[in-house]
């Protein structure tokens, strides 16, 4: 499609930014819609601002009533599974309610596109009670939701569900965690507290957010309503490959403690032909993004004074 309006959710959180940047960097008219908490960077000169409780059915239809978009990037949300297990409603709240504000807000626009943003820790639909925690639940439902819209209305949305994004910002994953940690341990040497890995054999797909970012756009230009997008990089990597990458990337000797419990079971490969079939394939590396990660973070470190505003390095 044509680059037009975008109307994009959660933009002030790790991959909002990178989308922010990669929409308006193709020409896109980027709407910004952030929590009334929120703040977006200072840099992102392209983009316009708006503040919107995305669980509050009656400010959305407003929003989108006035902004009119020619497509929607839902990526708000609650993603972190221990907060879902103290906070199950707001979490429901959070992930299946906006979205389903969402696609009946877009549902009274002709034309306008939508791609919801899953997670590949969702349960099983056919055996959705016995799902392993209430996130997986909730994105679930969101997903559902998202493909009901689609049978009922014929409403063109289509899902997303990306492995495990990692790059230059704040990342609450694991990796981002890491980072942050590598950041501290090279300022404070022996005084920074060791990090501890479940072990060296679980093994995951890493993405980097930007390419990540690059196949939302690609499903809004030419992806099928309906359909759900498995988005990986294809390569798998142990936890102890992880290690050895920040062990290279890293200016000082770093100090690691390994559990010996049983290692997690490793998630399953899954097929990410469909986004493939449109084009796209990931261009940044692992370790290239685990070195972009650690400059923006040693940048945000030295700055003085408040939160920093984000730049890709």
């Amino acid at each position: 499609m044509t680059p037009g309006r975008i109307l994009i959710t959660g933009a002030a959180g790790f991959t909002g930014l990178h989308a922010c940047r990669t929409f308006a960097n193709s020409g896109w008219e980027v709407i910004a819609i952030l929590s009334p908490r929120s703040l977006i960077s200072e840099n992102l000169t392209a983009v316009h601002a708006e503040g919107c409780d995305l669980t509050d059915g009656t400010a959305v239809n407003k929003l989108l009533g006035s902004i009119r978009p020619e497509a929607v990037l839902h990526l708000a949300g609650r993603n972190a599974v221990d907060v879902s297990w103290k906070e199950p409603t707001a979490t429901l709240a959070a992930n299946l309610m906006s979205t389903a504000n969402l696609l009946e807000g877009v549902r009274a626009i002709d034309s306008c596109r939508m791609l919801v943003v899953g997670s590949m820790l969702r349960s099983d639909p056919s055996r959705l009670a016995e799902a392993l925690h209430p996130y997986g639940f909730s994105k679930t439902l969101q997903a559902a939701a998202a493909q009901a819209w689609h049978h009922w209305y014929s409403l063109p949305v289509m899902i997303a569900e990306p492995s495990n994004l990692v790059g230059p910002g704040n990342s609450g994953g694991l990796c981002g965690k890491i980072v942050r940690w590598v950041a501290a341990s090279e300022e404070l040497g022996e005084d920074q507290p060791p990090f501890r890995l479940s072990s060296l054999d679980e093994s995951r797909d890493f993405l980097d957010v930007r390419d990540a970012a690059a196949a939302y756009e690609a499903i809004l230009n030419k992806g099928l309503p309906g359909v759900s997008y498995a988005i990986e990089s294809g390569i798998r990597r142990t936890l102890g490959e992880v290690k050895a990458v920040f062990d290279e990337a890293a200016a000082v000797r770093l100090r690691w403690i390994v559990g010996d419990d049983q290692p997690s079971p490793s998630p399953l490969s899954r097929d990410a032909s469909r986004i493939r079939e449109l084009g796209w394939s990931p261009s940044v590396t692992f370790p290239e993004s685990i070195r972009h990660a650690l400059a923006e973070e040693r940048r945000r470190r030295r700055m003085e004074g408040g939160e920093p505003s984000f730049r890709i390095p």
